[in-house]
């Protein structure tokens, strides 16, 4: 009798079918997970435009389209945060709106995550940060500029894809205005007040903080603004890579490490390294200058800062690129612990410190009264 072997074939995965089917699932669950994550960013984004043109529309509303004059609020106050904007909260709380909102990421140790609004009475500011593009800035004459989709391009402005426009060059003197021009020197020994009330003679603002960090971080993102892996300086000299001569303020502009280019192409000059720049931030002293450890003056890397105090945060301050520093371009901030008055915000360092400047750099040691020849603005709307 001969036995008749019986083979069953059985359908089963080999270890390595089993393996490429892991990887192909945990790809698929990193894919989903970022686009959830992007969705989250896009809602909250959303919920941010809601809410401020909601703010936005109460305060034409309650000014009777500006002609009875806004909420006076002298410093920046954060809108929701409890006692921070009283004038604001009494005018539209709550006849023209239920409560002032908060946003979505809103912290109450700090004004990192805040809608943030300013009036002098006659005009008033209001912003607030996007996660996706940047920043949003509102006030009645940004709002005319979006409704026009102008930015006046052919007098030195650019579209920024940011949500405003601004100057392509520091300010210049021109008849007690300032003006965007790529000739001349930049307009300097000027306050800040000062900056502000010139940039409002022109149908405009001073560049606010937000606003310059999302130029600061829509030009960190691209890679033409990097030379050799550093964030290109313009006029500073110190002989690294991406700077120029750091002989004194440029007129104009004479090399290419000193003109930065937008994701949206649009081009920016000496948005670092030529002079610093005041933007519309002050923060209140005791309490709200950056610290960092065995230090309490001085120049520090915004990475190694451990606190950035009661008026800032770090996407205030840095790069959206945790790991970039002063070797790579990106600047450096200047405090003193013992800087217990208000302090205004200057922005991008100026020709003459060398690595320090980057267009992320932050001097933090200067009062309202302050004035020198190292510093100017420049104006957005």
């Amino acid at each position: 009798m001969k036995l008749r072997l019986i083979r069953n074939n059985i359908n089963a995965f080999t270890m390595i079918e089993l393996l490429v089917v892991v990887a192909i699932i945990g790809i698929l669950s990193g894919l989903i997970i970022v686009g959830m994550g992007d969705l989250t960013k896009n809602a909250r984004d959303g919920k941010r435009k809601g809410e401020i043109d909601t703010v936005r529309k109460a305060l034409w509303m309650q000014s009777n389209m500006g002609s009875k004059g806004y909420p006076v609020e002298t410093n920046w106050c954060c809108l929701g945060k409890t006692g921070d904007c009283p004038t604001l909260t009494s005018a539209l709380v709550p006849d023209f709106v239920g409560k002032l909102p908060q946003d979505p990421s809103y912290n109450s140790l700090n004004k990192e995550y805040c809608y943030m609004y300013k009036s002098n009475g006659t005009t008033f500011d209001l912003y607030t940060q996007l996660e996706k593009k940047g920043s949003i800035s509102l006030s009645p004459e940004s709002v005319k500029i979006s409704e026009s989709q102008s930015c006046d391009e052919s007098n030195g402005w650019i579209d920024t894809g940011l949500g405003f426009c601004v100057m392509q060059w520091e300010a210049r003197n021109s008849g007690g205005y300032p003006a965007s021009t790529g000739t001349g020197l930049p307009w300097v020994s000027i306050t800040q007040p000062q900056a502000i009330t010139a940039c409002k003679s022109i149908g405009a603002h001073l560049i606010n903080n937000a606003e310059w960090m999302a130029l600061a971080r829509d030009i960190e993102s691209v890679s033409s603004n990097y030379v050799s892996g550093v964030l290109k300086r313009g006029n500073v000299g110190d002989g690294a890579t991406g700077d120029y001569n750091g002989a004194d303020p440029e007129s104009g502009v004479t090399n290419a490490l000193a003109t930065l280019t937008l994701s949206n192409g649009k081009t920016i000059n000496h948005l670092s390294g030529n002079v610093w720049e005041w933007v519309d931030y002050t923060i209140s002293g005791a309490g709200s200058q950056p610290q960092a450890p065995n230090q309490t003056w001085g120049w520090l890397e915004i990475n190694a800062v451990t606190n950035f105090g009661n008026d800032l945060g770090y996407n205030n301050v840095g790069p959206k690129n945790t790991s970039l520093n002063g070797s790579t371009g990106v600047g450096r901030i200047y405090y003193s612990s013992s800087d217990t008055g208000p302090r205004v915000l200057r922005r991008g360092g100026p020709w003459d410190i060398g690595s320090y400047a980057g267009v992320f750099a932050l001097g933090l040691h200067n009062s309202t009264s302050d004035a020198s020849a190292s510093v100017g603005f420049r104006c957005a709307r």
